[in-house]
């Protein structure tokens, strides 16, 4: 009988390797910081050879950039299927706006969200071009989507108004979690999506 041979793994385990050391590299960064993690010690802790890692991933920038991919890529499902859902329903834009700004809400309140959060603003002096590793990252993926909602319904402006929106909805109550004031209890938070909705369709003084 022929011994199997060595070669090149599968696509299957190829992606288990590249999820393997995202997992790793994760971990790293928010137990230890972006500058004190090397590329060994991901390699090390994700149990494979720098030959292949680097194949992978050829610095830490790149090793990052995969972090928050996933992390994006871990709630958008559900963002994609509401807004889907809402569309087929036929709901009008407030209601669609409300039902976005929750699964938005509950993305950036998420253990691994805030983590990450409190991550990039400790150690931005250390990673260069923030802003740009953060959209090839597709962190700007809700606004893209809810900027399209908006341009489809007619709205001036709609990746500004998009980019305010998700400020509104995010901002207030992700920095609260993280200790810069009290913390919202979930009666507020649930009615927290509604009033951004409100002030960005109608304002203050209508």
């Amino acid at each position: 009988m022929k011994s199997p041979r060595s070669g090149r793994p599968s696509s299957e385990q190829a992606g288990q390797i590249r999820g393997t050391i995202v997992d790793a590299a994760t971990i790293l960064f928010l137990s230890q910081g972006v500058a004190v993690t090397s590329m060994e010690s991901v390699a090390a802790a994700s149990g494979v050879s720098k030959r292949t890692l680097y194949t992978r991933f050829p610095d830490k920038p790149a090793l990052l950039q995969a972090a928050i991919a996933t992390l994006v890529e871990n709630w958008l499902p559900d963002f994609d299927a509401a807004l889907q859902a809402a569309s087929q329903d036929g709901l009008d834009l407030a209601s669609t706006l409300e039902m976005a700004g929750k699964i938005m809400l509950k993305a950036a309140l998420a253990p691994a969200s805030l983590a990450l959060y409190r991550l990039l603003v400790s150690q931005s002096p250390h990673i260069v071009d923030l802003a740009g590793l953060l959209a090839r990252a597709g962190a700007g993926a809700g606004i893209h989507r809810v900027g399209a909602l908006l341009r489809e319904a007619g709205v001036a402006a709609p990746d500004f108004a998009a980019e305010q929106f998700q400020r509104l909805v995010i901002a207030g109550p992700q920095q609260r979690a993280l200790g810069f004031g009290p913390p919202m209890d979930a009666d507020a938070l649930s009615r927290w999506p509604r009033r951004c909705v409100a002030l960005l369709l109608h304002g203050c003084l209508s």
